[in-house]
């Protein structure tokens, strides 16, 4: 129990891809399993996947002074999650009937494309399943949609728009200059060194990704850097021309080349200029 004035106790959030939690359900036959997490939500979220979220960031209360701590699953953002992921938030301290909300905002790249929360009846000792559907419907005025930047405003979701993007808050068909699915804003791929936009949504070169800086330009569906081919690895392409460039050399800088950088008569790092040292290449790239 909470008395007044006492510090609100948190949940704690544990994230489980299906294919693992089968595993830990099964690992547990021998005991109900809707009591083998104690008491807590196994909260299972559904989206249109055309979104192509990458993380989830969760938050909620619990009637009683409880809070379920701000949390962002997957800590970093690897792939593209799927409609049906589920974690588990752990709520041994919440009193028997006490109503749960849970709140999930689904991101992509950083921006929240979708929110949904969801409210069930925490019982005590046993696991409460819940279902968080998300929309992608704007935000409530006075909302944000970046944890503290305020909503970028019409134009920037377009509902029953899921094969296009929006544009000035009309539904855009795909295209390399209107790219994006989901109804989420869209991107000019020609702006981006690209010339086409995926059925992801994302803008590529060609049957590549969109070119980076060891190009200048997408042209007939190859990266180029001025008029030749895209520059090699550890090359920038720089007014035309591949350098050997600090932005894109790991190692040193030698007759326009950029190499490894551990050798005596070749060390450095950073792209900066190769030194000959008089006994070895430390591994930070200066000379003894």
């Amino acid at each position: 129990m909470i008395s007044a004035g006492a510090t609100p106790l948190r949940a704690l959030v544990r994230f489980f891809l299906t294919s693992g939690l089968l595993t830990l359900v099964a690992l547990a036959s021998c005991r109900d399993p809707a009591a083998a997490a104690g008491t807590a939500l196994y909260v299972t979220t559904e989206f249109e996947p055309a979104l192509n979220l990458t993380q989830l960031r969760v938050s909620g209360t619990v009637a009683g002074g409880m809070d379920v701590p701000t949390t962002m699953l997957p800590e970093t953002a690897e792939r593209a999650l799927q409609s049906g992921e589920s974690f588990r938030v752990l709520l041994h301290d919440a009193a028997d009937g006490a109503q749960a909300t849970v709140r999930v905002e689904g991101l992509r790249d950083g921006a929240v494309l979708a929110t949904g929360e969801a409210t069930a009846t925490v019982r005590d000792g046993y696991e409460v399943e819940v279902t968080v559907r998300l929309s992608s419907d704007p935000l409530p005025d006075g909302g944000t949609g970046d944890g503290g930047t305020p909503d970028a405003g019409p134009g920037t979701f377009c509902l029953g728009c899921r094969d296009g993007c929006c544009r000035d808050g009309v539904c855009a068909d795909r295209t390399a200059r209107t790219c994006g699915v989901g109804g989420v804003a869209c991107s000019d791929c020609t702006e981006q060194k690209a010339d086409t936009c995926t059925a992801q949504g994302t803008c590529a070169c060609g049957n590549g990704p969109a070119c980076g800086k060891n190009a200048s330009l997408c042209f007939g569906g190859q990266c180029r850097c001025g008029l030749g081919n895209a520059c090699g690895p550890g090359l920038a392409c720089v007014s035309g021309q591949c350098r050997c460039d600090p932005s894109t050399c790991a190692g040193c800088c030698m007759n326009n080349a950029c190499v490894i950088g551990t050798d005596k008569n070749e060390c450095g790092k950073s792209g900066q200029a190769c030194k000959k040292c008089d006994k070895k290449c430390n591994p930070d790239g200066s000379c003894d």
